[in-house]
């Protein structure tokens, strides 16, 4: 009887971690991915342009690689994008760039779409700065230099 009760007992635990790791892994797959709304009312620095766009985020399973893209709609004249480091509305440093280049004239879909490595930032401070809420996306535009578009990284 106790043999019954001590197997039964170790079967239990076992599906117990079982369905704790499966768990784990959950919440760790749900913290990959993040999304950034921007729009023009979220900045001091812009006119209430009707500008408005938005960034896609996931980091890979191992978490070596963070896939994005960026989509911008009703915008013109583009000159840069990145991820700032700090609090949405407080400047912050740039942790890293999502577009450099110069686009003339209105704008509309898909502005920039890669990978970030470690070469391009420490993932792991980067995945930290995103879980916390400590990241935000700003476009920057030749009328709006200190960015007509942006939003927190959630």
């Amino acid at each position: 009887m106790k043999r019954v009760i001590v197997a039964v007992s170790a079967l239990l635990f076992i599906i117990y971690l079982f369905n704790l790791s499966n768990l784990s892994a959950q919440v760790k797959k749900s913290k990959n991915t993040f999304k950034a709304e921007l729009a023009s009312k979220m900045l001091e620095s812009a006119g209430k342009t009707k500008a408005r766009g938005h960034a896609d985020f996931e980091f890979s399973k191992d978490g070596k690689e963070l896939n994005y893209s960026l989509y911008v709609y009703g915008i013109d004249s583009v000159s840069m994008a990145h991820i700032h480091h700090g609090p949405f509305g407080k400047e912050g440093p740039i942790a890293v760039w999502l577009y450099k280049g110069k686009i003339t004239g209105k704008f509309n879909g898909m502005l920039s779409k890669g990978t970030i490595t470690d070469k391009d930032v420490n993932l792991d401070s980067l995945h930290t700065w995103m879980t916390t809420g400590n990241t935000f996306v700003l476009v920057h535009t030749q009328k709006y230099p200190n960015g007509e578009i942006g939003g927190k990284i959630q």
